[in-house]
């Protein structure tokens, strides 16, 4: 199998307790043809040191004032030059053979141009692994007209269609992934995969942990309204649109996550949650570490 050029762009800011990890998990991968570009926005801590370790690995390492995450991305995907382009936090980790997987996919199925897993949260605090939300039946018009959305860590895409959503709204800082992905999404074809392809860290110093909702919230509809200006959507066709993607919404996103929620949450009882205490105990000992 072709295995295309993966180019992996990673937004940095003194992260450098976490960026080793996330590297480490990349490097895992054996994977033969890799672009990994990091943006940093001139970091005062250790972050130099550790790209440096990871000089074999690094395309290019960029290191300068920048507006933020939005344009530290923007930056980054200007500078790619990968057939498959991803964009990965610094504190977060890529999954067990996510870019195979993901090669495979584009491989065996020319006309789709992003590819996306459900997602996978830890914390290392409570050293437990978490599932993410499931994404399995949403398509680009459910996660426009009923904001949802899927986890930027385990989405990739054909770089050849990044333009279309270029550059990055820098005054959402914490939706800019959101806008960005609603606009590459649109008018393309997606794939989901079961296996999860990246593990998002959470804690408490997160910019979404310290933003008011109502300001998250007011970010998502904005994004929303400036996509549907886009595609020249009116009130009266949006409206028509909600009602003909209400009852595909409410069946993919609604109830069958919640089945399986309940069905996942039954199987774990009764196995006294054996196997995802085996799991999240491999994950933290072995994948969480970087081990140098």
């Amino acid at each position: 199998m072709h295995l295309p050029k993966i180019s992996i762009v990673i937004p940095t800011y003194n992260a450098a307790l976490f960026l080793g990890q996330c590297l480490k998990s990349i490097e895992r991968q054996d994977y033969p043809n890799l672009d990994v570009i990091i943006i940093d926005g001139l970091s005062t801590d250790a972050t130099a040191e550790v790209v440096a370790r990871y000089g074999r690995l690094v395309t290019a390492f960029v290191s300068e004032r920048d507006g933020g995450q939005a344009d530290a991305v923007t930056k980054g995907l200007r500078l790619a030059t990968g057939e498959i382009a991803h964009w990965h936090a610094a504190d977060d980790l890529v999954m067990p053979g996510a870019f195979r997987r993901v090669a495979e996919e584009f491989s065996k199925y020319p006309d789709v141009d992003l590819v996306f897993s459900d997602g996978v949260a830890f914390d290392e605090t409570r050293t437990r692994l978490h599932a993410g939300e499931y994404v399995r039946w949403v398509n680009f018009w459910t996660t426009l007209l009923f904001f949802g959305r899927f986890q930027s860590d385990c989405a990739y895409w054909r770089h050849r269609i990044t333009a279309q959503a270029l550059p990055l709204d820098n005054t959402k800082p914490l939706m800019c992934d959101e806008d960005f992905f609603l606009r590459l999404w649109s008018g393309h074809k997606h794939r989901w995969v079961p296996e999860p392809l990246g593990a998002f860290r959470t804690r408490p110093q997160q910019l979404s942990a310290t933003l008011p909702t109502t300001h998250l919230q007011q970010d998502r509809r904005a994004s929303r309204e400036g996509v549907l200006r886009g595609l020249n959507i009116s009130p009266c066709r949006r409206a028509l649109l909600r009602l003909l993607w209400w009852p595909h919404c409410v069946a993919g996103t609604k109830l069958a996550p919640k089945m399986l929620y309940a069905y996942r949450f039954g199987a774990r009882t009764l196995g006294l949650d054996f196997r995802r205490r085996q799991y999240s105990s491999w994950f933290f000992e072995h994948w969480a570490r970087e081990q140098v």
